[in-house]
């Protein structure tokens, strides 16, 4: 019972001792900022938002509450939820615009819509930044986003404008290899026209099958085709042998296959387009460098 009592008292001396030693560190809750670092940088962002939770529960006017609510908003932005990392970045510029946290943070509100392909709101956000922080910690980057905002907004001339500003300030920018492939994407969507709807409708009622020739469907192209063509042989034959059973029957089916080639004539060109966007916008977003 002796020994039990005294290894007791040895286990709760060495505690209080550590205790004692840790209390400079976590007097401010940095342990528990720390704790929640290493979680973020191990890709665990739901425990990292928990430990900054109770740093916020714990220490409400901690020192360290702007670092804390930054590193907040970056783990909401990794865990894919924009609208929350938002939301933080906002508050933790509101309520502490004067610390380097509160500029950052001011600066990736215009950042993370960027890169979530939402060109509107980071311009917004970045005259924003641009207003309050005329000599900005974060300029260089402002004007490496300013390039991809237009970009993304299908305004290529004005991408191009901006890319060649940031050259002319910065020549030996630490962002030049973003906006080389970001050049390299605006010269090859340029490169390679868009197809107009009023093309393809046009051409598919004078050449059935035209508009899937037109945006590269070609097998379905040439299937309208021959289908168009086999319903008016049948037609012609039928007149021919005077089938009045097969004139309407082909008549009927000529008529829709047509209607069909019409209206998809619409849809492929849509269709096409929306691809070409879609696929415009990913090589955009991934020539975005993060350094987050």
């Amino acid at each position: 019972m002796n020994a039990d009592i005294f290894k007791i008292r040895v286990a709760a001396a060495g505690a209080f001792i550590m205790l004692i030693a840790a209390g400079p560190a976590y007097a401010d809750g940095a342990g528990v900022l720390d704790l929640a670092k290493r979680y973020y940088e191990g890709g665990d962002y739901y425990t990292t938002i928990t430990e900054i939770m109770r740093y916020r529960f714990l220490y409400p006017r901690g020192r360290l509450m702007p670092r804390a609510m930054l590193l907040m908003g970056k783990a909401y932005w990794k865990g894919n939820n924009l609208r929350a990392a938002t939301g933080v970045m906002a508050s933790c510029h509101g309520d502490y615009p004067k610390t380097v946290e509160g500029e950052e943070a001011l600066y990736l509100t215009g950042f993370m819509p960027l890169m979530g392909g939402m060109p509107v709101e980071a311009m917004r956000a970045q005259d924003a930044y641009r207003a309050a922080y005329p000599q900005g910690l974060f300029m260089e980057e402002l004007a490496r986003d300013e390039c991809f905002a237009p970009a993304l907004a299908l305004d290529l001339r004005g991408a191009l404008a901006r890319i060649a500003a940031y050259r002319e300030r910065h020549p030996a920018g630490k962002y030049a290899s973003d906006l080389d492939r970001l050049e390299s994407v605006i010269a090859e969507e340029t490169g390679r026209p868009r197809r107009h709807l009023w093309a393809s409708v046009l051409g598919s009622v004078f050449i059935p099958g035209f508009g899937h020739f037109y945006t590269e469907n070609y097998a379905t192209g040439a299937l309208t085709l021959i289908t168009n063509a086999l319903c008016a042989f049948m037609i012609y034959n039928a007149v021919r042998r005077r089938d009045t059973f097969q004139t309407v029957l082909f008549s009927v089916a000529g008529a829709a296959v047509y209607q069909y080639n019409i209206f998809s004539a619409i849809r492929v060109a849509d269709e096409y387009n929306g691809k070409r966007d879609r696929e415009f916008f990913r090589k955009v977003r991934l020539g975005i460098t993060s350094s987050f």
